[in-house]
């Protein structure tokens, strides 16, 4: 015969399984990929954004570096000399399967993912100097966008994957220029008899938010390529590193040197008010936001040494969630699976 519990009891019982599994405390919703040298090696780690379940998820006898999720979350692109030269590798998400897919005894770097997943881009210098190339996604079909015997790096998609922007000194400094996928259509913006660098599409794919020399120091610009209307975001008077959008399109982060040391500072790119969000007599940089855009995560050697952090996007609610020293470059965000 079965006994009907107390409705007491049962409410009872649910107190104490929700105290065990943690009320009010919300679930992480992102983990990070992330470079640390703890291990001896530069190998691939990946966290949860609260900090917990931190585990090494690449690991080689060589350098791997430049962690990036592929749109879909399953796989990551990276970069490794485990074979003694440097290529573009992929794995799945539990870091098995790796490959190698750009398959040369060159020197490759630069990698990044399409938005839709199936094709990469890099840089190599398979040819005798540094050119940018456009792949599958499982490294085949290789061909370059612009193939002469001048320097071009630092390649981006636009987000609706129908243009590259990368770095060319095919003028007389380095410019920036954009083209389809396959080369054509390319033409060098914003030219300027000063260096240009660092390319990033808004997420609408009309602007470029860009780096320039021509104010005197390093400048963050934003152009837009229809029309070609040029603004400055960040004025003369200090050093700006490379510039990320915010998801929505409406802000920018990137690492400025106002006092000395370098923050994280946030642009509206609306009316061009900078937003210094870390305040901090320490050095912040590298800030990635968050796929929702309620977070960025950054780097700081506030603790001793390069570490990783999370905090709101105001600035709030700062965890650092490397748990140790890790190394000075850019994290990569996906959802929780």
């Amino acid at each position: 015969m079965h006994t009907r519990r107390p409705a007491r009891a049962i409410w009872s019982a649910a107190i104490c399984l929700t105290l065990v599994l943690g009320a009010g405390t919300p679930a992480p919703a992102y983990e990070l990929a992330f470079v640390s040298h703890r291990d001896g090696h530069a190998n691939i780690y990946v966290v949860n954004d609260d900090g917990t379940k931190l585990r090494r998820l690449i690991a080689s006898e060589g350098e791997d570096t430049s962690p990036l999720w592929a749109p879909n979350g399953e796989q990551l692109l990276f970069i490794s000399d485990r074979d003694g030269d440097q290529d573009v590798y992929v794995s799945d998400a539990r870091g098995e399967r790796v490959r190698d897919i750009s398959g040369t005894d060159a020197w490759e770097s630069d990698a990044s993912w399409s938005p839709d997943g199936s094709q990469v881009i890099y840089v190599s210098d398979r040819d005798g100097d540094l050119e940018v190339y456009v792949a599958s996604a499982d490294g085949s079909s290789p061909r370059t966008i612009a193939a002469d015997e001048i320097w071009d790096g630092f390649p981006t998609w636009s987000p609706a994957g129908n243009l590259i922007a990368w770095v060319t000194d095919r003028g007389e400094n380095q410019d920036i220029a954009i083209a389809a996928p396959d080369g054509s259509a390319m033409q060098v913006v914003a030219t300027h008899t000063a260096w240009d660098g660092d390319p990033a599409f808004s997420p609408d794919g009309k602007q470029l938010a860009f780096r320039t020399h021509r104010d005197g120091n390093i400048s963050v610009y934003v152009y837009t390529i229809e029309g070609g209307a040029l603004r400055s975001m960040s004025g003369p008077d200090c050093w700006n590193e490379p510039a990320t959008w915010s998801p929505d399109g409406t802000r920018l982060a990137w690492a400025s040197s106002p006092a000395g040391n370098r923050e994280v500072v946030v642009c509206d790119v609306a009316s061009g008010e900078v937003t210094n969000i870390t305040n901090a007599l320490s050095n912040e940089w590298s800030p990635r936001w968050s796929p929702d855009g309620k977070k960025i995560a950054f780097l700081s050697d506030r603790s001793g040494g390069t570490r990783l952090y999370v905090m709101n996007a105001d600035g709030t609610g700062v965890v650092e969630v490397g748990g140790g020293q890790v190394s000075d470059q850019p994290c990569a965000w996906r959802p929780v699976r």
